[in-house]
């Protein structure tokens, strides 16, 4: 099967392949800048309320690299790009729809210009140029498309999206111009280089749809799980273009971050310098209810037990301040607030322990002692605040943000895309598949007899013969449909070693033998339908068998639409429904053709009732006088499907012979016609294959035989 579709899967292999050099050739060249961002997963003294808290986990990771990808994406950052590169400016040569920026890239700018094809002096072919530094068109215009024509010594022309003209101008020099509606449209034209009559494409967006626009051709993502380590990509037409584009916005997202970070530091210790002052008064505070009772009960201080004891509950105290700021800051949904709960919980347990012990004691050391803690906890909390501080505004002063530019963009010098290589090997797969599917889809749709022995196992009839396809006959074919014969044209006159007049030579010899106990010598060469060319085997039939030295008649049974004679070269007004019509004698229409041993009788004139004309007695007669005179007579008759005549005339026949064609007759089409001449009493013998092909594997000595011996 894949064999007789080689043919097929070539043409779409090529076809695919085509379409691939047509995309390369059509595709503009799209260019990647990259950038590398590393991003810090703390931020030393700004992730600290107070020194010697401890940091959580998810602290440590703050902020994560997918997050700051994020934020760099952000209007805030890419606002400031489009902005500082004026990127809602677009301008750029008209080009001829789909192939004139192919054509024009290929062009050297160096040598100018190009000279415009076809007289199409409108559009850019190559080399042309144009620099826009200033444009500011009214909001009705914004995303609409203006056209600016070079009128060539530094003028141009500027047309409106209706294609109005608005103003003319010169290059360099700032101008107004008058809008619809009266208002006002300025540019800065800085260069042109085009031709006179040149066009040029210019456009002002809006901010909103550039910045969406950029943020659809950008790219962020980390390197690799947990590295912090992010990638900035951008791919556009411009490779120069895009290299500022990414340096522009890392450039800014590091320079806001410093900002923010900067205010973060400062708020953070505007706060504690808030609260310095009443940690500082509830410490004196302390202090002084401490002495006072010093003072009235004339203790001095504690035994070395109650010291430790003192230590232990100010220290769990201080945790236990610690752990509730830390659960005030997370909030209430974060992960962490079940495990600091519990801590919580066992530090106050551990803490009412140790009340429990401090009730326990005398009433004035258990006075001294709460008061003593008072100050201990107090006096903590203001020296590890102060320090806080201090750190902070070292912070705030030395701030440098979290993210570091580790390697900014450079132009580059290949494509990204199209790679040639790459689009050229998946179309070659791509083409084989579709090759290769299209020759399982056609075997499975495709209800035709491909194999002949198939005809053979299902009908029990032999195939005689298989005819190769003529490229002689071919243009006999074409000869004679484009100008009237003067001479027979006839395959195995002109062409006697033709590889298709050797097989009928071959069907010459096996006739012999299986006709032998045929009733008389009238062969019918038949067909289920049109186009089979039994008309071309008849023919060739009969010269084949005149050629071995008998006398053959040639019969042309098709009333309707016989064309033998014109083969012939002969005339077509004097034949068969003639001698039907009792209208002419038998020896009348018998015509000697150019072709030695070869006798024609022509269709005949044409009539409207042929089926009738052929059950006349009078062609039984002519024929049954026809046998005496020649060692074959050869009918060639209509169709079997459609009209009764192939099965009327073929009554006189001893044997009959089905021509059909490779691929073109289904199985069913095929078993009727062979019931249909049964039926009338016509004795097929077999079967003739025609116009075998040189890649149908069922004929594989077709090769050979164009093959030297």
């Amino acid at each position: 099967m894949i064999a007789d579709g080689k043919y097929l899967i070539a043409g779409i292999w090529s076809i695919v392949m085509a379409l691939a050099g047509s995309y390369l050739f059509a595709v503009p060249p799209t260019y990647k800048a990259d950038s590398l961002l590393r991003v810090d997963k703390n931020k030393g003294f700004l992730n600290d309320p107070l020194r010697g808290e401890p940091r959580d986990a998810d602290d440590s990771s703050n902020p994560r690299a997918q997050r700051e990808g994020e934020i760099l994406r952000s209007r805030s950052v890419l606002s400031k790009t489009v902005d500082d590169l004026d990127l809602p400016v677009e301008a750029a040569p008209h080009y001829f729809p789909f192939v004139g920026e192919a054509i024009a890239r290929r062009r050297d700018v160096t040598q100018g210009p190009a000279s415009p094809w076809l007289g199409l002096e409108q559009y850019a072919w190559g080399g042309e140029s144009i620099e826009l530094a200033k444009l500011a068109v009214p909001d009705d215009y914004l995303g609409e498309s203006l056209t600016l024509i070079a009128l060539g010594e530094g003028r141009y022309r500027i047309l409106g999206p209706k294609q109005e003209v608005l103003g003319e101008g010169r290059v360099g020099v700032a101008e107004d111009m008058s809008a619809a509606g009266g208002r006002s449209l300025s540019l800065l034209v800085s260069e042109i280089k085009a031709r006179p009559g040149t066009y040029f494409d210019i456009k002002r967006n809006t901010q909103l749809s550039t910045i969406e626009a950029l943020d659809k051709a950008l790219t962020v993502q980390e390197t690799a799980k947990d590295t912090d380590i992010i990638k900035v990509e951008l791919k556009g037409r411009d490779p120069g273009l895009a290299r500022r584009i990414i340096n522009d916005i890392v450039t800014t997202y590091v320079r806001k971050t410093i900002t923010w970070e900067s205010a973060e530091a400062k708020q953070k210790l505007s706060f504690l310098e808030q609260q310095l002052p009443v940690i500082k008064e509830r410490l004196e505070r302390a202090e002084g209810v401490l002495n006072t009772f010093r003072q009235a009960h004339q203790a001095v201080d504690l035994s070395v037990e109650n010291g430790v004891l003192l230590k232990q509950i100010a220290d769990l105290e201080i945790q236990a301040i610690q752990l509730r700021q830390r659960r005030e800051k997370v909030g209430t949904e974060h992960p962490r607030v079940v495990t600091l709960n519990a801590q919580i919980g066992q530090v106050d347990q551990v803490l009412s322990g140790l009340n429990a012990r401090v009730k326990g004691l005398p009433r004035i050391q258990k006075e001294m002692l709460g008061l003593s803690r008072d100050v201990k906890v107090n006096s903590e909390l203001y020296v590890s605040l102060l320090n806080s501080v201090q750190e902070q505004r070292v912070a705030a002063a030395g701030t440098i943000g979290n993210v570091r530019i580790v390697d900014y963009a450079v132009v580059p010098e290949e494509p990204s895309w199209p790679k040639p290589i790459l689009v050229l090997a998946i179309a070659a797969v791509l083409g084989l598949l579709s090759g290769l599917a299209a020759v399982f889809l056609r075997q499975t749709l495709r209800r035709s007899v491909g194999n002949p022995f198939e005809i053979e196992n299902h009908l029990g009839l032999p195939v005689y013969a298989m005819v190769p396809h003529s490229r002689q006959q071919n243009r006999l074919a074409r000869l004679s449909r484009s100008t009237t014969l003067k001479q027979p044209a006839v395959l195995a006159d002109l062409h006697p070693d033709d590889i298709s007049v050797e097989s009928l030579r071959s069907l010459r010899t096996m006739l012999y033998t299986a006709l032998a106990d045929a009733s008389n010598n009238v062969l019918l060469i038949c067909s289920p339908t049109a186009g089979s060319g039994k008309s071309f085997i008849s023919m060739n039939l009969a010269a084949v068998l005149a050629s071995a030295g008998k006398r053959v008649l040639l019969v042309d049974a098709d009333l309707r639409n016989g064309r033998l004679h014109e083969w012939l070269a002969l005339p077509s007004y004097r034949g068969l429904s003639d001698l039907a019509g009792d209208l002419t004698s038998p020896g009348e229409v018998v015509s000697r053709t150019r072709i030695t041993g070869i006798d024609f009788i022509a269709k005949g004139r044409t009539v409207s009732h042929p089926s009738e004309l052929l059950m006349a007695s009078t062609v039984e007669a002519a024929f049954s006088n026809f046998e005496r005179h020649y060692d074959h007579i050869i009918i060639d008759s209509p169709p079997v499907l459609g009209v009764p005549d192939a099965a009327i005339i073929g009554r006189l026949a001893g044997a009959a012979i089905m021509v059909i064609k490779e691929e073109i007759h289904t199985l069913r089409e095929i078993e009727l016609s062979v019931k249909r001449l049964q039926q009338a009493g016509v004795n097929p013998r077999g079967f003739l294959v025609n116009d075998i092909r040189r890649r149908s594997r069922h004929y594989p000595y077709y090769e050979y035989a164009y093959s030297p011996y």
